[in-house]
C-alpha cells in the first residue's frame, strides 16, 4: 500500500512541475495561453456532454427494448 502511495504522489509531483515548466517555457502570452486553455475546455465539455448525451439514448433505447412486453406469438414458439 505504501509504495502505490508514494507512486501516487510521485505522479501528481510530477504532473504539477511539467505543468509549471510547460507554462514558463511555452511561446505564448498570458493571455493568449488563458484564452486558447479557455477554448479547449469549452471544446472539451460541448464534446463530453455531446458523447453523454448519445450514450443515454443508447441506454435508453436498450432499456425500452427489454423491458417492452413480448407478443402472444414470440410466448408461444417459446422465443
Amino acid at each position: 500500500m505504501r509504495k502505490i502511495l508514494v507512486f501516487g504522489a510521485g505522479l501528481l509531483a510530477g504532473a504539477i512541475i511539467g505543468a509549471g515548466v510547460s507554462l514558463l517555457l511555452t511561446p505564448a502570452s498570458g493571455d493568449e495561453l488563458r484564452e486558447g486553455t479557455k477554448d479547449r475546455y469549452k471544446r472539451i465539455l460541448d464534446e463530453s456532454v455531446k458523447a453523454a448525451a448519445e450514450r443515454r439514448a443508447q441506454l435508453e433505447a436498450e432499456l425500452a427494448e427489454m423491458t417492452r412486453p413480448k407478443k402472444v406469438n414470440e410466448k408461444a414458439n417459446g422465443q
